[in-house]
């Protein structure tokens, strides 16, 4: 296989893990009870896992197709909007911060994490017209910067445990 066929099947196979990821996520039940759209972003860690080993260009590619295909799947295409903010704002942070190398992955999933759940807050505010939603935020940045912590681990253990040839 020549090189970029490599990495454009590597990209597919992240990609179907994502949308995998996306909807065994959406069948467990809410990891907050009283805030049932809070989840984990198990599908957020094969978007950086993409800009690992396949570069930043098909990371974003995943990002945005998981954000449009993972909703049309689960028949809540209005969650389009927010997935598509929260992964692309998110995926941005990620490349930027996996590119300068001096982070631990388990803190850039928090930042991007953060990020994420910051940005679908923002769709948030534009979509229901009020600020009031902002008075979510405690609980975003909390249950953010665990869920980052989690993702980042997995993230950290799948890269270092990996075979290298997976990798490369």
């Amino acid at each position: 296989m020549k090189p970029d066929s490599l990495k454009i099947a590597r990209a597919a196979m992240i990609l179907a893990s994502a949308l995998i990821l996306g909807l065994v996520e959406n069948l467990l039940p809410p990891v907050v009870p009283a805030v049932p759209f809070i989840k984990l972003g198990l599908s957020n860690v094969a978007v950086a896992f993409a800009a690992i080993v396949v570069g930043a260009p098909y990371a974003f590619l995943t990002a945005i197709l998981k954000s449009i295909l993972v909703p049309l799947f689960i028949g809540n295409p209005v969650m389009i909007a927010y997935s598509l903010a929260g992964a692309f704002m998110s995926c941005i942070v990620t490349v930027i911060l996996i590119y300068v190398k001096k982070l631990s992955l388990p803190f850039i999933s928090v930042l991007a994490s953060l990020t994420h759940n910051f940005s679908q807050l923002g769709v948030a505010v534009l979509m229901t017209g009020s600020f009031a939603v902002a008075a979510y935020s405690p609980v975003l940045f909390l249950t953010g910067t665990a869920a980052g912590v989690v993702t980042g681990v997995i993230i950290y253990v799948a890269i270092k445990y990996l075979p290298e040839k997976i990798l490369k």
